[in-house]
């Protein structure tokens, strides 16, 4: 990714997708409410579920886009290799794989929402309510990662690192919930600060 724009524009891309599958999948129910409500959700709304799942796969991948770009920036910036920006690469493809994992439930559910037993569909949705914590952890790794990166290279302002570093602490907690949510705003904060800095050069660690 050589081009200035394209690391945080795939930034942007990931996170504007990511919100508008949440919009078109719409309030999905919980794992413990009534056979009846859950597959009456879905058999109604198929073909939204199809798409909300289509729109979190291309938005992951940007995503991964995104995470590999700054973890070439962080690459070249680096004069010591601590571990860090690894994390940050392997942290991405971790939630990469939790996002993809809610995307592939997602889908099954509407492509076979009039195929599947009642009891089927239940259970499907009890997975697509609760297996996070692939994404939890993803969450923690690549924040982790990108936070102790930035405050070592400055490739960001330093107050983005520990923003970042706090998000990652606060994914394997309760609320979780909320600190995935303000990834994507970090995300969002961190491309458009990527776009307007100034380029700077390359150090090879030794």
């Amino acid at each position: 990714m050589n081009r200035k724009w394209l690391v945080p524009a795939a930034g942007i891309l990931a996170v504007v997708l990511i919100v508008i599958a949440a919009i078109v999948g719409g309030e999905t129910p919980d794992g413990d409410d009534s056979l009846r409500d859950i597959v009456s959700f879905y058999r109604d709304n198929d073909d939204d579920q199809v798409i909300a799942a289509a729109l979190l796969g291309w938005g992951t991948a940007f995503f991964l886009l995104f995470a590999s770009g700054l973890w070439r920036i962080v690459r070249d910036a680096e004069t010591e290799r601590h571990g860090s920006s690894s994390l940050l690469l392997g942290g991405s493809v971790l939630w990469a794989a939790g996002a993809t994992l809610f995307a592939g439930l997602t889908f099954t559910l509407g492509d076979f929402a009039n195929d599947l037993t009642p009891g089927a569909i239940q259970a499907l949705n009890a997975m697509n309510s609760d297996m996070f914590m692939t994404v939890a952890v993803g969450t923690f790794a690549f924040s982790i990662g990108a936070g102790i990166s930035i405050l070592n290279t400055r490739v960001l302002p330093r107050w983005l690192g520990w923003v970042v570093a706090a998000i990652g602490v606060l994914a394997v907690t309760p609320i979780g919930f909320f600190a995935f949510l303000a990834m994507g705003l970090w995300v969002l904060i961190a491309a458009v600060m990527l776009l307007v800095r100034e380029p700077s050069p390359a150090r090879a660690a030794p």
